[in-house]
């Protein structure tokens, strides 16, 4: 067995195939990753929500600094309130389906957004290989 780091720089792409944004971000997703070479760590996030560590970090990217205003980014309308990472996390565990999708992560850069209009991918693919 082997290992191999990645060649590119990698966005991770919360998915829910179902939602025509989400199909639209991961398409503008995969146009974009030619011309500004990077890979997509793609995750149908309806099967396989994101770890306590995973919505520790995008809480804290969506809100660039307050959590407040993360937690309110990362759960999607009809989610109860939640001002802290841990009460988002135990919402996630009892229903995954009140995470915002579809929600793109430059886990390498800090950043994240919810795409939604699917247009807003642009901003994250324009600087993603940039150090």
């Amino acid at each position: 067995m082997s290992f191999r780091l990645p060649k590119f720089p990698m966005l991770t792409l919360f998915h829910n195939p179902a939602s025509e944004v989400s199909s639209q971000a991961l398409k503008l997703l995969r146009q974009a990753s030619v011309t500004h070479k990077f890979d997509i760590d793609l995750i149908e996030s309806t099967t396989t929500p994101p770890t306590h560590q995973q919505v520790s970090s995008i809480v804290d990217f969506l809100g660039k600094g307050s959590a407040a205003k993360g937690c309110s980014e990362i759960l999607g309308s009809g989610a109860p309130k939640a001002s802290t990472v841990g009460e988002v996390q135990k919402i996630l565990d009892a229903n995954p389906g009140y995470l915002r999708r579809p929600l793109v992560v430059d886990w390498n850069k800090g950043k994240a957004i919810v795409a939604d209009p699917a247009s807003r991918v642009s901003e994250m693919v324009k600087n993603v290989g940039d150090e």
